[in-house]
């Protein structure tokens, strides 16, 4: 309970703004960019960049000079991956390709809805992460899809229990060396040792905890229990700052999607894959043959073996499965009839007692005019707020809000995701847990027996939990396919997505 709850008062706690960061930033240099202003990062950075470029070569996805033949391709699953897929191989020459989706839409964690009078607003994915060389970019950028940059730094502080000292912003240098020194260690037992050992105020407590949840737990959609410094060292990233769609993500999935042979509706319940041709059945009872088959299914379905594979997978790729887990990151968004807190903020900032509850709030305002809050909740928290219903969500959303404004008004309109609970994901996107290895994105994404093969953002060891991730594994996922179909004169450089 907050000091505010306790009391009983609709005082605001103490507020700060923060200086801003600079424009090119992306959310995860941001943190690790403030932290080393501040002289608190660990000798190795905690997150590792590689500019890895649009580059497949040298893992196995090009034969060209393989003899070809024609192959009728079924798509399980109608995201990202699954699209980048069917749109690199029709472009390609490969006609043959059919994409099985289990829901009525499509996109997958890609999810554009509308809220109050039909103002866009992205239930998963929300941002590009680095714009520079990235593929998503390029697609907007083709199609004229208006984007907005954030400034990570643009923000204003709530203390529920007052500001804390200058000592507490080193805290987090201590946390990541204990961390680096102790790969294998969950941070939470990192936690529990930097805090044994050091004297913090409620205040200064407060403020770690805070910069725990939202820049390791909301960042990895995990509990700090879960998570290791051996388990977030490894992925790449772009740089050149985050942007969001004003007009939604949906534009990107529309743009993939234009002449790809959809079917919704059809679950895939098993892949028979013992003969020559690749049998599929789906939970209608539809049967669908092919000669290859690209499985884009989120790893969460994957780990509930929902889709009965014959023969079982192989065991390295089932060890995969059961080794990599699926976080949640969710969110409230309440739309009001006015802008209550500061307009030209983006992030709203609330550091309580309550470790991990609605520490992170981003403001619509500045992007789409419109006077939108998405308030995020990850991991444990994010996980138990899907058992209570639309109105106790809100009402604790409302909470935190009077904690930080003092009295506000109820929102209009609202929008509440859950994301472990929706049966085609059971989660949001994947993460590597403590006591596993990246080695483990790559071995799920590996083909087998050259029949069956895998995208979707768990299969990229170099982007995992991104919507660029999940888009370079369709792609390569259709390179693979293209070493023995007859697409005449496989170019790999002929992608257009206009």
């Amino acid at each position: 309970m907050t000091r505010a709850e306790g009391s009983g008062s609709s005082t605001a706690p103490r507020e700060r703004r923060v200086r801003a960061a600079p424009e090119c930033m992306t959310r995860r240099g941001f943190f690790t960019g403030a932290l080393g202003v501040a002289g608190i990062l660990p000798a190795v950075a905690v997150f590792p960049k590689r500019n890895a470029a649009f580059d497949l070569a040298g893992r196995g996805v090009f034969a060209p000079g393989s003899p070809r033949r024609s192959q009728r391709v079924v798509i399980v699953g109608a995201g990202v991956a699954g699209l980048a897929a069917a749109t690199e191989l029709r472009t390609n020459g490969v006609d043959d390709v059919v994409v099985l989706e289990a829901r009525d839409r499509i996109g997958g964690r890609v999810w554009t809805d509308t809220i109050g009078d039909g103002f866009p607003v992205d239930l998963g994915a929300s941002w590009i992460h680095g714009i520079d060389g990235n593929p998503i970019t390029a697609i907007a950028r083709e199609n004229n899809i208006a984007t907005h940059r954030t400034d990570w730094g643009n923000g204003v502080f709530h203390y529920a229990a007052g500001e804390p000292a200058r000592s507490a912003r080193r805290a987090m240098r201590d946390f990541w060396r204990l961390a680096e020194d102790n790969p294998e260690r969950s941070f939470q037992s990192v936690r529990e040792e930097l805090l044994s050992n050091t004297t913090f105020s409620e205040a200064d407590r407060s403020y770690l905890d805070y910069l725990l949840t939202t820049e390791v737990e909301n960042e990895y959609a995990a509990d700090l229990g879960d998570l290791s410094y051996r388990g977030v060292d490894g992925a790449s990233s772009y740089r050149g700052g985050d942007v969001v769609f004003p007009g939604g993500y949906r534009q990107i999935v529309d743009v993939l999607a234009s002449g790809v042979a959809i079917r919704r509706r059809q679950a895939v319940t098993e892949i028979d894959h013992s003969g020559s041709t690749i049998v599929l059945t789906t939970a209608a009872g539809a049967t669908f043959e092919a000669d290859r088959v690209i499985v884009t299914v989120p790893l969460g379905v994957l780990k509930e073996d929902f889709i009965e594979f014959r023969p079982s997978l192989p065991v390295r790729k089932r060890s995969a499965i059961a080794s990599l887990k699926m976080g949640v990151l969710n969110k409230a968004y309440l739309l009001f009839d006015d802008v209550f807190w500061h307009r030209d903020v983006e992030r709203l900032q609330y550091v309580s007692a309550d470790r991990g509850q609605w520490a992170e709030t981003i403001s619509l305002y500045p992007y789409t005019g419109q006077p939108i809050l998405a308030m995020l909740n990850s991991a444990g928290y994010g996980t138990r707020l899907e058992s209570l219903p639309d109105r106790e969500v809100v009402a604790r959303a409302a909470t935190a809000l009077t904690n930080m404004y003092g009295d506000v008004p109820s929102p209009r309109d609202v929008r509440i995701t859950r994301w472990r609970s929706d049966p085609w994901a059971h989660g949001s996107y994947s993460y590597v847990p403590a006591g596993s290895s990246f080695a483990e994105h790559a071995a799920l994404g590996e083909p087998v027996d050259d029949k069956l093969f895998f995208a979707g953002e768990a299969t990229s060891d170099d982007y995992p939990a991104t919507v660029h991730g999940a888009f370079l594994s369709g792609v390569r996922a259709a390179r693979q396919i293209a070493a023995t179909s007859t697409a005449q004169g496989w170019n790999p450089d002929n992608m257009r997505f206009a």
